[in-house]
């Protein structure tokens, strides 16, 4: 058998092996929405003092259900580091007004003036 064919064969393989896991970890059930209720997450901040972010799943019976939540600043490629954490909701307090790049859990990544 040739190089190039045996080659091939292996990259096949390879999907083949790739695909099967994927379908497995596709197959696992997602946590599934309280009956009535529906997820939330956002965050709003104001320049230089402070970022406010929050989760929840919000229930039409107005019991609503807090999730973890955190805050963290952008470090570097793929780093972040944790500034607040907790339940429902959580708040950052600024420091300062150096420009920096943020993410809250469920959110993407946004700039502020907050340090």
């Amino acid at each position: 058998m040739s190089r190039s064919i045996a080659s091939r064969m292996r990259i096949v393989a390879l999907a083949a092996v790739l695909a099967a896991g994927g379908l497995t970890v596709g197959a696992t059930p997602a946590q599934a929405a309280p009956p009535g209720c529906s997820m939330g997450a956002g965050h709003y901040e104001s320049a230089g003092g402070f970022i406010n972010a929050y989760r929840y799943w919000f229930c039409d019976d107005g019991n609503d259900i807090p999730l973890s939540v955190s805050i963290q600043r952008y470090q570097s490629p793929g780093v972040y580091s944790t500034v607040a954490s907790g339940s429902g909701d959580v708040t950052y307090y600024c420091g300062g007004t150096l420009y920096n790049v943020y993410r809250t859990t469920g959110t993407s990544d946004f700039a502020i003036l907050c340090s």
